[in-house]
């Protein structure tokens, strides 16, 4: 089942944008309420009161929900649907690239500025390269993890990397320690994202920047992933990437083609099991 909820899922967010469905206002509201009132307990305190009253819910119903398959599919479907994003990644991305090649630069730049937070640079090519990158540290965050915790952990598991997440936007002291509870998620699903990379691109560039980087502490998260993708796409000319757009189509593939082999190797794990 957990295959078939994954299999959904992955091709509903790749072809359609549902981002429109995904509400957390109640969860902003409810951190902001519960940082007023209980600032006085340490942020690691708080980041737990925050997290676990939806993880214990979800878990509760997806208890309740064992015996009745059906249900259990469409309940499994939706939650993990749900902790995707928030906004649809491919969407974005897509948007973006398009303006690169129709607008003025400046343009362009502005509106993925706006779309990822990106700092506008007077160098296309350090433009591109964090472009690239975000895209690369996005379809983990918003994509990848989210998968890999819901795999291991069913709908809890799901419920709570997107509520960490989440977390990183309120309060300066929580922000810290949720960055860092984040990192800690990411550390296992990052290294196997990077091999995928492997897998689905330049195999040989990728390994040797794998083998150096793979027990690295979690604060390197983002720098291994990125360095692991960029070897993957294979299309570096004198350590430059293209400025045509063509670097960041070519990361969206490479992501397309690391998802597949994943969804194969899980439904391989299922058969084996």
């Amino acid at each position: 089942m957990t295959f078939i909820i994954t299999l959904i899922a992955l091709i509903i967010e790749r072809f359609f944008d549902w981002s429109h469905m995904r509400k957390w206002q109640w969860f902003n509201t409810y951190h902001a309420w519960l940082i007023a009132k209980a600032s006085r307990f340490s942020p690691y305190v708080l980041i737990v009161m925050c997290v676990l009253p939806p993880v214990l819910l979800v878990g509760f119903l997806d208890g309740l929900l064992r015996h009745y398959s059906f249900f259990k599919l469409i309940f499994g479907t939706l939650i993990l649907i749900y902790c995707l994003g928030p906004n649809n990644f491919w969407a974005q991305v897509y948007a973006c690239i398009k303006v690169l090649h129709n607008e003025d630069p400046q343009v362009a730049m502005s509106k993925v500025q706006t779309e990822f937070g990106i700092t506008l640079s007077e160098n296309p090519q350090a433009f591109h390269r964090a472009f690239t990158n975000t895209i690369f540290i996005e379809a983990n965050r918003r994509i990848f993890a989210v998968f890999f915790w819901f795999v291991l952990l069913g709908p809890v598991g799901a419920v709570l990397y997107r509520l960490v997440d989440l977390c990183k936007l309120r309060g300066v002291t929580i922000k810290f320690v949720a960055n860092q509870t984040q990192e800690v998620l990411d550390w296992l699903p990052v290294r196997i994202l990077a091999f995928g990379f492997a897998l689905g691109g330049h195999f040989t560039e990728v390994v040797r920047h794998w083998k150096h980087g793979v027990l690295s502490a979690p604060v390197t998260n983002d720098f291994f992933l990125t360095e692991c993708g960029i070897a993957a796409l294979d299309i570096l000319e004198l350590q430059q990437l293209p400025i045509d757009g063509s670097a960041e189509k070519e990361t969206l593939g490479l992501l397309d083609r690391t998802f597949v082999i994943s969804l194969v190797l899980l439904a391989m794990g299922v058969l084996v099991v």
